[in-house]
């Protein structure tokens, strides 16, 4: 529920700003998402004990200088009492930029370290085959193939060892 509620806010947003103020917002809004995760932070933020205008006090103090747009968007989302969507409107705007520059990130796991020329290769594969610029960062996880991810546009490719060989067998068992 909070991601339809974040995705019409950031939807707003779009319309009403452009591609800079869009960065600077964005910005802003990763900042503030790194609050949430903090405990004691989130449950101030959360509160119904604690008052509106407290939750804008410890929100709009640091962010005096901040674009006109995010501070009437964070006096909104209090006045509203959907403080708790920061994070996800944080990730689905980031995720709308990325669209909009069509400059993607993602992350290949693997239990062996990939060379800086093999990730290469696979960005070079993937930007072509996407059409836009694609970074990938390697995440060790105890994983019998190679999984590459890129969250923004849905892309997930994997080889296991397990898989290929349930693939082999499979195959096998139907030629008998």
């Amino acid at each position: 529920m909070e991601e339809l509620i974040a995705k019409r806010y950031v939807k707003a947003l779009i319309e009403s700003c452009d591609e800079r103020e869009l960065e600077e917002i964005e910005a802003y809004l990763m900042a503030l998402a790194k609050l949430f995760k903090d405990w004691k932070i989130k449950e101030i933020l959360l509160s119904p004990e604690v008052s509106k205008e407290e939750k804008l006090k410890l929100l709009l103090e640091p962010l005096q200088d901040a674009n006109k747009k995010l501070l009437n968007l964070i006096k909104l989302l209090a006045e509203k009492g959907r403080l708790g969507i920061v994070p996800a409107m944080a990730r689905e705007l980031k995720d709308q930029l990325a669209l909009m520059k069509k400059h993607f990130e993602g992350r290949v796991y693997s239990e062996f370290e990939l060379s800086k020329d093999e990730l290469s290769k696979i960005e070079e594969a993937l930007a072509k085959r996407l059409d836009a610029k694609v970074e990938l960062s390697q995440a060790k996880e105890p994983y019998d193939g190679i999984k590459v991810e890129v969250d923004t546009v849905g892309v997930e490719i994997e080889f296991s060892k397990n898989k290929i060989k349930k693939q082999l067998i499979e195959n096998i068992l139907k030629a008998i």
